[in-house]
């Protein structure tokens, strides 16, 4: 016997009776993706997530000419993960593969020839595990989950709006210009993981311990955030506060030498400080304090800070005890 493409009128009346689980779906499977990453410390640009619309949904079945289209579509619910480097990509299938039922993978870059400019992404389609199923039948929904770097996700998006999606799209005049831009998009994809590789090289060169660092480095970022691992390996730290930091040091010429004098200068009388402050302080936070107290011409570059102005009573006192 043969099927028939179900009316509009039917596939509409399934979607309004499912959509609240597609929503709740594409909800779980993010918070679960969210939970694994922060565990294995993969940073991301974002995690977003979507339920096909309807008019969406009815164009691709029409088009398709499905007669099971809430079987055979597999990405009405959507999570798309955006990675900063390409190999954090097979870290995410890992984790996608251990975290949900994994039904296919699709590699879209394999279905490019070597030549071809196209869309690039690693596809998942998965179920919920049974645990997360809240025993309202959602492991049965399928997820498509899409992992890309950020360049690929920007290739992804002009491509939308060039309205570019697939080769045989194309005027034949802009083929070449096309083909050189995903060329190089790709290259760069490439060299942003080399710099990714050399830069935790040149990291792990700068050595671990306090014996080993070399005062006479230059002080960039790379140095600096070492510096801080090394001689605060306890502290927390925040990579941004540390830039800024970094940046006031640079802009008054301020090096290790300098920086790790007032560090021995202070540091036994750190834990001391913190007691009296009844606070534990961060790594910039620390290098802040121990500045202040060392050096009185520190407090002219850093007039108005709020950090320092709010214990600045502390820092005179123990001024004159360390001297």
């Amino acid at each position: 016997m043969k099927l028939i493409m179900p009316t509009k009128k039917e596939l509409k009346t399934v979607y309004n009776n499912n959509v609240a689980n597609y929503d709740q779906v594409c909800l779980i499977g993010k918070s679960m993706l969210r939970e694994a990453f922060s565990k294995k410390n993969i940073e991301l640009l974002h995690i977003s997530y979507r339920v096909k619309s309807f008019d969406s949904l009815f164009e691709k079945v029409s088009r398709k000419r499905y007669t099971d289209p809430y079987k055979e579509i597999e990405d009405i619910c959507g999570i798309r993960v955006i990675c900063f480097y390409s190999n954090d990509l097979h870290l995410v299938g890992d984790i996608i593969k251990k975290a949900f039922i994994l039904n296919e993978v699709i590699d879209k870059s394999k279905a490019l020839d070597s030549d071809r400019f196209g869309y690039r992404s690693d596809h998942y389609i998965v179920n919920l595990p049974k645990q997360k199923d809240q025993s309202i039948g959602l492991s049965k929904y399928k997820i498509e989950i899409q992992a890309r770097t950020v360049l690929m996700h920007t290739w992804a998006h002009i491509q939308g709006k060039l309205e570019y999606k697939q080769e045989d799209h194309v005027p034949e005049q802009f083929k070449r210009s096309l083909n050189q831009l995903s060329a190089i998009l790709e290259l760069a994809d490439d060299q942003f993981q080399v710099l990714k590789i050399e830069k935790d090289a040149l990291r792990v060169s700068l050595r671990s311990n306090k014996s080993d660092f070399n005062v006479n480095s230059e002080l960039n970022i790379d140095t600096f955030m070492v510096f801080l691992a090394v001689y605060f390996p306890k502290r927390k730290g925040s990579y941004r506060y540390s830039k800024l930091l970094m940046v006031e040091l640079l802009r008054h010429q301020i090096g290790f030498d300098k920086i790790i004098n007032n560090y021995q200068l202070v540091i036994d009388h750190l834990q001391d400080i913190e007691n009296e402050l009844d606070t534990e302080l961060s790594r910039e936070a620390a290098l802040k304090m121990i500045f202040a107290i060392a050096d009185k011409s520190f407090l002219t570059f850093f007039k108005g800070d709020e950090f320092l102005n709010r214990y600045m009573k502390t820092i005179k006192k123990w001024r004159k005890l360390v001297r």
